[in-house]
């Protein structure tokens, strides 16, 4: 746990004294949209919670602001599955897209770090249409693990922005609603 708060600590020095224009290689920046956000919006989508924990690395640490809570490890990844099980039974669906709005990278290219909004939205009482629901805020730690990019750190709190804002945003990553 040391090393983790150690490598949080840097990180978040190196991102608030680094330099703001400094590119990020788009090469990360796809392979984390192909490890970890396509793969999140499809468990959403499909009501997966395999796919869901599978974008988690096995230690994340969840800090959920609004709550001042902090979750962890596979208790935490059996939590977070089971809201997409409920979600099932009920027979609702659930989407979420997310506009990201910066990333930093260390040296060695194996951590990085996000910012961003989510778009949470589920079936209105109609049950035929998608609905907005909220808006959040978040921060996420990535490493490159052996199978990929993967969410060590998440945390997030409630956003007051509109859809308008979030989807101007330049780099946005959405899918089609729930089959």
């Amino acid at each position: 746990m040391k090393q983790l708060v150690s490598t949080l600590l840097l990180l978040c020095v190196t991102i608030s004294f680094g330099q703001k224009d400094k590119a990020v290689n788009p090469e990360i920046i796809d392979a984390i949209k192909k490890d970890v956000w396509i793969p999140f919006m499809e468990s959403y989508n499909e009501l997966n919670p395999n796919k869901l924990k599978s974008v988690h690395s096995q230690e994340i640490v969840r800090v959920t602001i609004d709550d001042n809570e902090i979750k962890s490890g596979e208790s935490y990844l059996e939590y977070f599955g089971k809201f997409l099980d409920i979600v099932k039974k009920k027979g609702g669906k659930v989407a979420i897209a997310f506009a990201i709005l910066s990333t930093a990278v260390d040296e060695s290219e194996e951590m990085a770090y996000q910012t961003g909004y989510y778009r949470f939205s589920s079936l209105g009482k109609d049950g035929e249409e998608m609905v907005v629901r909220g808006y959040g805020y978040f921060n996420v730690g990535l490493k490159l693990e052996d199978d990929g990019w993967r969410i060590w750190l998440d945390s997030d709190k409630k956003a007051d922005i509109s859809d308008s804002e979030f989807s101007k945003q330049k780099t946005l990553y959405e899918m089609d609603g729930p089959s």
